[in-house]
């Protein structure tokens, strides 16, 4: 009896470990999650802030162009 106490009391101990491991797991997981959704909402920005330089950067080549015409 005193053998089957001990297997059941570290049954008990090995399956909270086992949940408290899957609970700091998930946990990792979702702040990798919303790391990796921010990062990619970063990018999304500066994607954006690249083409709209390409076209202020077009438009000063033109606005150069046109000026060395005119003299």
């Amino acid at each position: 009896m005193g053998a089957e106490m001990i297997s059941i009391y570290e049954g008990i101990i090995l399956a909270g470990a086992l949940v408290g491991v899957y609970i700091k797991l998930q946990t990792e997981v979702n702040k990798l999650k919303s790391r990796v959704y921010v990062l990619e909402q970063n990018k999304n920005e500066v994607t954006d802030m690249l083409k709209d330089l390409a076209k202020d950067i077009a438009e000063i080549k033109l606005l150069l162009a046109r000026k060395q015409i005119d003299q």
